[in-house]
């Protein structure tokens, strides 16, 4: 399994609060929210847990932030497929079907972030936390929206998409029902019908669903 927050030695150039929000994202992903302390976060970043606690009053707070830099850091990966001449020579249908392949593959090869944002929804719902306290969240979620509804509308008007979705309602569902699929792979087998064995084949299906939702043929 790759990682998706490297955790390295602090460089010149990182600055000593990205380093600590570096440091958390990477326990956050391997041991869980709940089971790290602020302590393990002050040893990892190299700081006393006195002015970690000066600088993030509670370890959600913390967690929102290493939340949105472990977001930021999954959109590298989806900003590295944009950028490749084959993504950019290709229509709208084709773009669409890349980047939910991406998504899909992206969540196969990083259970650990899967498990972190389960694990970060039920913390955000059991905190009360506010809305306003999860607008840079939120942002790092929502980045890459608006590359999906330009493939939209760049299949719209080459003809590869045939049919006309509300694709902000569109995109929500199909983000929700992979991500929900994930989770569940992630957890395992809970009931004797639950099989995960195919999992893969469930996020499949949901690309394949969109497509035909879109009318793509090709």
């Amino acid at each position: 399994m790759s990682q998706l927050v490297n955790f390295q030695p602090q460089s010149d150039a990182m600055s000593r609060s990205a380093y600590v929000i570096s440091a958390a994202a990477s326990l956050f992903l391997r041991d869980g929210i709940e089971a790290v302390r602020m302590t393990d976060i002050a040893e990892a970043a190299g700081i006393g847990v006195a002015t970690l606690y000066r600088h993030y009053q509670t370890k959600t707070a913390l967690a929102i932030r290493a939340g949105a830099h472990i977001w930021q850091r999954f959109n590298e990966r989806i900003l590295a497929l944009v950028e490749t001449d084959g993504f950019i020579a290709s229509c709208g249908a084709t773009r669409l079907t890349m980047l939910l392949s991406e998504y899909r593959d992206a969540y196969l090869d990083h259970p650990d972030f899967v498990r972190f944002l389960d694990e970060f929804d039920h913390m955000v719902i059991r905190e009360s936390v506010a809305p306003a306290d999860l607008s840079e969240y939120g942002q790092a979620i929502d980045s890459f929206y608006v590359i999906f509804e330009d493939a939209y509308q760049l299949g719209i008007a080459d003809g590869s998409v045939t049919r006309r979705v509300d694709f902000a309602v569109f995109y929500r569902t199909i983000a929700h029902a992979m991500m929900a699929i994930a989770q569940k792979i992630v957890r395992g087998e809970i009931i004797p019908s639950d099989d995960f064995s195919k999992g893969t084949d469930e996020l499949e299906c949901i690309v394949q669903m969109a497509r035909f939702t879109l009318g793509i043929t090709e």
